[in-house]
C-alpha cells in the first residue's frame, strides 16, 4: 500500500471504495481501518459476511485488542451484510426511508454507546453483494450511503471483489458515488 493509501485508511474521510483482488487484501485493509480506529477510540462498525467478519476479528484478536469489552462498549460493532441488506431490500428495490433510518440508528448507537460520544468510522461490503448482478440497485444503494454519510458525519470504506479484473471494471457511474479510491 502506498502512503497515501495508509493515510486515506488511518484517517479515513469521505466515501472510499477499495476494490480488491482477494481475501487476504481485503482482511488487510479492514484490519488497519478497524485498528487505527479503535486506537484512536472511534466506534468501527463493521457490515459484512460472516466469514470476512470472523477473520478481522481473530486478526484484531492477535493484535490483542480485548473484543468482547469492545463490544459491549458499543466500540465495535459486527453486523451481517446480508442479513442488513433483507431489512431494506424488497424484491431488487431498497426501501430508502428503510436504509437510511436502520444505517442512522446504527451509527448513532455506536457514537453514543457507553454514555460515551465518539467518532464512527464504518466498513461495508454490502454492495459487493449486489454490483454483479444489480448494478442499478448497487448505484441507489451508494447514492444512499452518500447522504447517510452527510447526515451521521462518517467515513465509508466500501469494498468491491474484482476477482483478477482490472479497477476499471467497476462501472464509472459506481466509481464516481466515491469521494477516494484506492487503488
Amino acid at each position: 500500500m502506498t502512503p497515501k493509501t495508509l493515510a486515506i485508511l488511518i484517517q479515513p474521510t469521505g466515501h472510499i471504495v477499495y476494490p480488491h483482488n482477494n481475501q487476504t487484501e481485503l482482511i488487510e485493509a479492514v484490519s488497519l481501518f478497524a485498528r487505527s480506529g479503535l486506537q484512536n477510540g472511534e466506534a468501527v462498525i463493521l457490515i459484512m459476511t460472516p466469514p470476512h467478519c470472523q477473520a478481522i476479528r481473530e486478526r484484531l484478536e492477535r493484535e490483542k485488542f480485548d473484543l468482547k469489552e469492545l463490544e459491549m462498549s458499543g466500540q465495535l460493532v459486527c453486523k451481517d451484510a446480508e442479513a442488513l441488506l433483507s431489512a431494506f431490500l424488497f424484491d431488487g428495490i431498497i426501501d430508502d426511508f428503510r436504509f437510511k433510518t436502520s444505517l442512522g440508528r446504527l451509527i448513532e448507537r455506536a457514537r453514543t454507546a457507553n454514555g460515551k460520544r465518539r467518532p464512527v468510522r464504518v466498513f461495508g461490503e454490502m454492495v459487493d453483494l449486489l454490483w454483479r448482478s444489480d448494478p442499478a440497485t448497487t448505484q441507489r444503494m451508494e447514492e444512499l450511503w452518500n447522504e447517510v454519510i452527510e447526515s451521521h458525519t462518517v467515513p465509508l470504506l466500501c469494498a468491491y471483489c474484482l476477482t483478477g479484473a482490472k479497477p476499471t471494471a467497476i462501472p464509472e457511474s459506481l466509481r464516481a458515488c466515491h469521494s477516494h479510491a484506492i487503488a
